[in-house]
């Protein structure tokens, strides 16, 4: 297989899986939330009051891609902003009780979407993310 061939069945592969889970998981009214919220969510549940750079970093996208994600969130009635106590310039973010409630709603439909690739083997899931990381460092 020559170069032109490989590079091109990988990124059609890329390519189908990307839309794949685009497909599944963003069925009309499945989440009610973009995947990129629903991570943001996530990501609070685990560490709140971080700050939205930090946010940014940890789900890999700049900070003003951020900055409109968070504030249709708190729009939303999903986050709310309070300033730190260690640095009044800082604002921190934190889940409201309904930002709690849509991230285990959100949570759950998830999982539920994304059992279906639960019973690949760990060997395979570790032999695909060594693979991603060789791509990620050749690019």
């Amino acid at each position: 297989m020559d170069g032109y061939s490989k590079i091109s069945k990988i990124m059609h592969s890329f390519r189908e899986v990307n839309r794949e889970f685009y497909h599944l998981l963003n069925e009309p009214d499945q989440l009610g939330i973009t995947i990129m919220q629903l991570l943001v969510l996530r990501s609070l549940k685990e560490e709140p009051n971080i700050g939205l750079g930090e946010l940014a970093e940890r789900l890999q996208v700049g900070n003003s891609t951020m900055s409109g994600i968070v504030e249709r969130l708190v729009k939303a009635g999903y986050l709310v902003r309070k300033r730190s106590e260690n640095d009044r310039r800082t604002l921190l973010l934190r889940l409201t009780d309904k930002g709690e409630e849509k991230q285990k709603e959100t949570h759950n439909i998830f999982m539920k979407q994304m059992s279906k690739i639960v019973d690949i083997p760990d060997k395979e899931i570790e032999q695909l993310l060594q693979l991603h990381q060789l791509i990620i460092g050749k690019l």
